[in-house]
């Protein structure tokens, strides 16, 4: 499965070249991946939850919360293991569905 992340700034009659707003914008390096699991709250949720985190997307994981039935995950994830993370994800856990994969803001950071 190959995803591809594109963002698009400004339009073509506001006189910039995308080319030249593609190079202002900074190239996200990190980007956090939502998944949700459908599933009740029983040992065979507890075991898929031990399946993930001894896998090796278990280290990708920087969020998980139960709402109600849904195990909502967030995975910060380097761009280059983007397309391995959707794999093991698939592999690990099927029934996962992806909601989203945005950027990952870094608000701590200063510009220089």
């Amino acid at each position: 499965m190959n995803l591809v992340l594109e963002r698009i700034i400004g339009s073509a009659t506001n006189g910039k070249s995308a080319e030249r707003e593609t190079a202002a914008t900074p190239c996200a390096s990190r980007v956090h991946l939502s998944a949700v699991l459908r599933s009740a709250q029983d040992e065979a949720a507890r075991e898929r939850l031990r399946r993930l985190f001894h896998s090796p997307l278990g280290v990708y994981v920087s969020q998980a919360s139960r709402d109600h039935d849904d195990l909502r995950l967030v995975f910060d994830v380097a761009m280059e293991d983007l397309d391995f993370t959707v794999r093991t994800l698939h592999q690990v856990l099927p029934e996962a569905v992806i909601e989203a994969v945005r950027p990952r803001v870094f608000t701590h950071r200063r510009e220089h």
